[in-house]
């Protein structure tokens, strides 16, 4: 995928201009020894950790379509605590499936370099709280 491919939407408003991401899933799995096995290891998928990166031009507050986070709303969402921290997502390609779930953002990072004339970033870390699945169209 290039650049601008992939949406990620928080709360049901967009991060706009995503210029990279990367989606990391991992089986958690149980290794078990029975009888019935007759002395043969198996390996048993009992979930999955997800979690998954954005990286997008930077919006000022206030500079975006309606339905965009700016960066005062992701600050905001980075600094939830306890059970409201958790918030819905959708996340996929601009065709294809996209995923839905619930995801906390363990990471926030904003970089903005010295030159006036070069773009300022946002990137966040997000980890699925529960399942990651198909967005009914």
């Amino acid at each position: 995928m290039q650049g601008f491919n992939v949406r990620l939407k928080v709360n049901s408003k967009a991060i706009v201009a995503v210029t990279q991401d990367e989606l990391n899933i991992d089986a958690q799995t149980k290794e078990s020894y029975t009888k019935d096995d007759k002395g043969v290891k198996k390996t048993k998928v009992t979930g999955h950790d997800i979690t998954f990166s954005v990286s997008a031009l930077y919006e000022e507050a206030g500079s975006g379509e309606l339905d965009a986070m700016d960066r005062d709303d992701i600050i905001a969402l980075a600094l939830k605590e306890g059970d409201n921290a958790a918030v819905p997502f959708e996340y996929g390609p601009s065709t294809g499936t996209i995923y839905k779930g619930n995801a906390i953002i363990t990471g926030y990072k904003e970089t903005t370099p010295a030159d006036p004339t070069s773009d300022s970033t946002i990137s966040l870390t997000l980890k699925v709280d529960g399942a990651m699945t198909p967005k009914s169209s």
